[in-house]
């Protein structure tokens, strides 16, 4: 392929595939560009607002089992400078070994599937017959975004918890709960009513935002607490993402892992 090709193959691969990674969430509401707020839903715990840092940490859920094995189909809206629309994904997932994605475009074309064990990835374009395989690392170099990790189920769900060892600052923002890194560079949003996450922000060191979460609308799945709605927001890179959550069955009689790649498909291995 010629390097110009190339290259918008990746921005295009990045972009698409990295929002299809962030799976989950309610409603789609509004534009892709409009940010939720962040506010308790329910009655205040007793203690609130003097809880430690520590005793807020020991309420925060750890990553449920009955969401060991998964699937879901979600519905995701995106605008970004290099591709902007709404497109489909079905996941399976394997906690925490697997993740599998097939992202489909308006009209039933399915564009690709991504494919990330451990120790492993695969990205493969179905409409360019073109799959990208080696180290996650490896090929999250090349295709910037397509492959994060496996880290993302719970990133996107809302289970990817504070560090416990990190000195977290507490603050009050009315009914929530705020815990701030020692360098200010990463801050919690905590509901105490829900006792889970409800917002994430990233910064620089300059003080510049780098990306935000916000997590809404809670509804339980087999008791396991996730929220029905997620937005993200990149400002560096004009990112923006909603999504919609359309079906999440867990413990499903069977996940489908096969890439079922064409036969004249050309394989580019990245290495390990």
């Amino acid at each position: 392929m010629k390097r110009s090709r190339v290259n918008q193959w990746r921005r295009r691969m990045g972009t698409m595939v990295s929002s299809a990674l962030f799976l989950w969430v309610g409603m789609i509401s509004g534009c892709a560009s409009s940010n939720p707020g962040t506010m308790s839903t329910g009655t205040l715990p007793d203690g609130f607002p003097h809880h430690s840092a520590r005793e807020i940490l020991d309420h925060l859920p750890a990553y449920p089992s009955s969401m060991t094995r998964l699937f879901a189909e979600s519905r995701i809206a995106l605008s970004s400078p290099e591709e902007s629309g709404r497109f489909s994904a079905k996941i399976s997932y394997l906690h925490p070994e697997s993740l599998f994605v097939r992202v489909t475009f308006p009209l039933g074309v399915e564009g690709a599937r991504v494919l990330v064990s451990t120790d492993s990835a695969w990205v493969y374009d179905r409409i360019e017959k073109v799959v990208w395989t080696g180290s996650p690392e490896r090929v999250a170099a090349v295709l910037p975004g397509a492959v994060a990790g496996l880290h993302l189920v719970e990133m996107a769900t809302g289970f990817e918890l504070p560090d416990p060892d990190v000195a977290w600052s507490v603050d009050t923002d009315s009914t929530l709960y705020l815990l701030t890194s020692p360098d200010e560079t990463i801050r919690y949003t905590i509901d105490p009513a829900l006792w889970r996450v409800v917002a994430v922000k990233q910064q620089n060191m300059e003080g510049a935002i780098t990306e935000q979460r916000w997590y809404s609308d809670f509804a339980t799945f087999d008791d396991a607490l996730v929220p029905r709605r997620m937005a993200l927001s990149r400002p560096p890179e004009d990112l923006r993402i909603s999504m919609a959550l359309h079906r999440l069955e867990l413990n499903p009689d069977r996940l489908t892992f096969e890439l079922d790649v064409a036969s004249d498909a050309q394989w580019i291995d990245l290495g390990h």
